[in-house]
């Protein structure tokens, strides 16, 4: 999903998510193929990040290009923990930057500006179902890439070891005169101990910000180890 959660791998545990992406708009479609997630807990409370795609790109009327998209280093840390049927909180600070010596953006398949998103999640388990909530602010030199985001997500398990979640997903400018509001469906399914399958399906609901997102899709295999 988008919104994310206070969830952390546990301490020197991997979380390696590999996935293939697509996301549509009008004459658009670019497809992350794999997206590579990467996570180590350090603690039982902090989360290191790295991720990063090579991305397709087709565009009406143009050739495809391909190419490395932007990197991604986070850091997650659960700083308020109530237990795992009750509240938790955590910031996940996270920079996003062309890689040195990449032409991706110039191929339109990474962006050239780097950012600095600071969110604070936040679950709490009500019995029937599971709230996450995340809100935050982008920071960057360029004042399109600043702004809001926020996340409302609710799960709930079907089954042992099946989840299924739907969240409502917005981006907003720095001002906030112009805003995207995503609606995203998926679920979790742990086929293994230790391996699970992800997916996602979704759509823009609303779109102010750029092109109007027509398929949001997210289908990946998570190992932990």
């Amino acid at each position: 999903m988008i919104t994310d959660d206070p969830g952390t791998p546990g301490d020197k545990n991997w979380e390696i998510n590999l996935a293939w992406t697509e996301q549509a708009v009008p004459g658009s479609t670019l497809i992350g193929l794999p997206l590579l997630d990467a996570n180590y807990g350090v603690g039982d409370r902090i989360q290191l990040n790295y991720q990063e795609s090579w991305n397709l790109l087709q565009e009406a009327g143009a050739p495809g290009e391909s190419g490395i998209s932007d990197s991604q280093l986070a850091v997650k840390w659960r700083f308020y923990d109530a237990g795992e049927d009750d509240l938790q909180v955590s910031t996940y600070p996270r920079c996003t930057f062309l890689d040195p010596g990449s032409d991706s953006d110039r191929r339109g398949t990474a962006g050239s500006t780097a950012t600095f998103l600071v969110p604070f999640e936040v679950r709490r388990n009500l019995g029937v179902v599971s709230v996450n909530v995340e809100f935050g602010h982008a920071f960057s030199a360029a004042g399109a890439e600043r702004g809001w985001i926020g996340g409302f997500c609710l799960g709930r398990d079907l089954a042992k070891g099946w989840e299924l979640d739907a969240e409502v997903h917005f981006a907003g400018s720095d001002r906030l005169q112009r805003a995207e509001s995503t609606a995203n469906l998926g679920t979790r399914f742990d086929f293994t101990k230790h391996n699970s399958l992800l997916l996602a399906v979704g759509r823009d609901i609303g779109n102010t910000l750029g092109p109007r997102i027509s398929l949001l899709s997210y289908a990946g295999v998570q190992t932990r180890f």
